[in-house]
């Protein structure tokens, strides 16, 4: 399933346009991609709002209204993620790229959200903290063979890694070692790693994984699991636990759920998960009634206000 991502938040005018469009040669990809799951994008772009206490169900009304917008301009999907541990309600919104090409041709397509995306985000201003964007690249080989997003994914275990300066080859030898063990073993694996290019430090690395269920989702985050106990030897087990302590400062990990109101989800994803997506901008935008035309002269003069 491929990952094809709207953003939006509170940022610069262009920046919103950007993050909120995504070129139609990229959603070509999507279509032709909709039979198997494709490989993650290539650059991730993630924009973290941090919601303000008490400011919850606010920030959600305005986020709902932003993704109805884009779902009635037809747009592309996308997909909010809201905090679920942590200090304090993070909402992720994720775009995917294939290039950097297509980020500037989607800049340049179409601006036509600009104005009603700015006035929802001016209005959210009060209701957030300091945002931040985050440009990320995909690492295949680091990575398993799983699509970033899994089908009927609900719920997401995100580990942020921060690696010594200088000590990236220890820590990446750590992932390309699990990969290779678990692929001979065949053992179930839907890490998707990303490293950090912009917006943080670039020693930061982020390994998603999707979950259908929040028991799935908490079992893997069992501490009492070892990451790769059942998988390798003593002698391979006592080399990565050396290339961990060489190389790792830190590793901090967050549940996140899939909030379907703040996302513009894929058809395929509403497909495999009605139930679940049926309180999204997109389904409310299929379920509006359409004017009639009232003659032909009417149906032969194009709509100026459409896309």
């Amino acid at each position: 399933m491929s990952l094809l991502f709207c953003l939006n938040g509170r940022i610069m005018s262009a920046q919103r346009i950007v993050f909120c469009l995504l070129a139609l040669f990229s959603f070509a990809l999507l279509s032709q991609a909709q039979q198997a799951e494709s490989a993650p994008p290539a650059i991730l772009e993630i924009y973290r709002d941090q919601v303000k206490p008490a400011k919850l169900a606010e920030y959600t009304r305005l986020e709902a209204d932003a993704a109805l917008a884009c779902a009635r301009a037809s747009t592309w999907p996308y997909l909010a993620i809201q905090s679920m541990s942590g200090p304090q309600t993070e909402v992720w919104y994720m775009e995917g790229f294939d290039s950097y090409a297509a980020v500037e041709h989607t800049f340049r397509q179409n601006a036509s959200l600009g104005g009603e995306l700015n006035r929802l985000m001016e209005a959210k201003i009060n209701l957030v903290g300091d945002a931040r964007v985050v440009l990320a690249h995909y690492r295949d080989d680091l990575s398993s063979n799983a699509s970033l997003v899994q089908p009927r994914a609900r719920f997401f275990a995100v580990t942020m890694v921060t690696v010594h300066p200088g000590h990236e080859r220890e820590y990446e030898e750590i992932h390309r070692t699990l990969r290779s063990v678990r692929q001979r073993a065949s053992a179930a694996d839907n890490r998707v790693v990303y490293q950090v290019v912009s917006g943080m430090p670039r020693n930061i690395y982020l390994i998603f994984s999707s979950y259908r269920s929040l028991q799935n989702a908490g079992n893997a985050l069992d501490p009492a699991v070892d990451d790769y106990a059942s998988e390798v030897d003593d002698s391979t087990r006592n080399r990565l636990d050396d290339l961990t302590r060489v190389s790792v400062i830190s590793s901090e990990t967050w549940l996140f759920s899939v909030n379907p109101i703040m996302s513009n989800p894929a058809g395929e994803w509403i497909v495999e998960d009605p139930e679940f997506w049926r309180s999204s901008p997109a389904m409310q935008r299929q379920a509006e009634p359409r004017k009639p035309v009232e003659n032909s002269q009417q149906r032969s003069t194009p709509a100026a206000s459409h896309p």
